[in-house]
């Protein structure tokens, strides 16, 4: 059976069955990728001297893990002993190696892969939530303890619409730079679903070792599933409450510390760094993905307001926080474009 999903503003056609949700493709939408996976012998793997990337963390038998390679046909992502993908214009193909593992073909593709896919063809990929209000996008990154899934949890509970839960796609252009819909899902732990949904029961872990769980976007609130301008970046620092100081700060950052900060937040950031120009064992040049990448984030720091948003860490505190967010873009009319400084 054939699948059309929608997915980072892509029609793609499979007939693999994901187990995360996803949106259907309307059946008149042009399809723009087809996916295919099977539970196949591995590509031939060139020399790692030749590599584009190799990671420095290491699986339990000491391999990379993740190696990428540009290949005859595209360019090649090994997750050594799991699977691997052969990304091209158009298609991406997997073969599985680890028929135990075949939850992890979702892990990969709908993040590093797609991720790589998006930098590919001229789509920055930050690690990011994403939300919708009143037809303006608003993204909030963070670091692990930044309390990204909360807050954009919070606020879609809260009426806002989710776009994406954790890699936010951006396309910028000559007017503004728009965000897309990734695929309705949050990704919580047991407490934020029994908090937010009700329940924590009923939802397949995102994997078997991690805590957190796939819940379907619309269990908590709205999903919009358009590509948005984007009114503003947030970058989320959360702090533990001390001597009384709970205040919210929203502090404006310039173009240049913007694109600090979107280069610091980009989903696949060391991977890309690593992946500059190469030429594939067919003799085609690869396009220098580090150096595009720059400037599209440079482009994006320039026509995007970002601001650091500091606020104090817990639950009761978040409706200060959306009111402090609402406030914020009731500033604008429309979409701001980034001053100089």
């Amino acid at each position: 059976m054939t699948y059309r999903y929608r997915v980072f503003g892509l029609c793609m056609e499979t007939t693999h069955r994901f187990r995360f949700p996803l949106s259907a493709a309307p059946a008149t939408a042009e399809c723009d990728l087809t996916f295919h996976c099977e539970l196949k012998r591995a590509w031939p793997t060139p020399s790692r001297q030749n590599a584009l990337y190799l990671s420095p963390s290491r699986n339990r038998f000491e391999e990379p893990d993740l190696e990428i390679y540009a290949v005859a046909g595209g360019n090649l992502m090994r997750f050594p002993r799991v699977a691997e993908f052969l990304v091209a214009p158009g298609r991406i193909d997997c073969r599985l190696q680890d028929g135990e593992a075949g939850f992890m073909v979702d892990l990969y593709l709908l993040g590093d892969v797609l991720s790589y896919y998006l930098e590919m063809t001229g789509i920055s990929a930050l690690h990011a939530g994403a939300v919708a209000h009143k037809g303006r996008a608003m993204l909030f990154a963070a670091d692990r303890t930044g309390g990204k899934s909360t807050l954009v949890t919070y606020l879609v509970a809260a009426g806002f619409h989710l776009l994406a839960d954790d890699i936010a796609a951006l396309e910028p252009d000559d007017a503004w730079v728009t965000c897309r819909h990734a695929f309705p899902q949050l990704k919580l732990t047991p407490e934020q679903a029994r908090r937010f949904v009700g329940t924590s029961e009923g939802f397949e872990p995102v994997h078997p070792s991690f805590p957190k769980l796939s819940v379907p976007a619309e269990r908590v609130g709205h999903v919009s599933r358009e590509s948005l301008p984007v009114a503003r970046i947030y970058l989320l620092e959360r702090r533990v409450v001390t001597g009384g100081d709970t205040a919210i700060r929203l502090e404006p950052l310039g173009p240049g510390e913007a694109l600090i900060q979107l280069v610091r937040h980009s989903f696949l950031a060391e991977v890309l760094e690593g992946c500059g120009y190469a030429t594939g064992q067919d003799g085609t040049a690869q396009a220098d993905i580090a150096r595009t990448r720059f400037h599209r984030l440079a482009a994006i720091a320039r026509s995007v307001v970002v601001k650091r948003l500091c606020y104090p860490s817990g639950y009761h505190y978040l409706p200060a926080v959306h009111r402090a967010v609402l406030a914020d873009l009731g500033e604008a009319q429309g979409v701001e474009r980034q001053q100089a400084s």
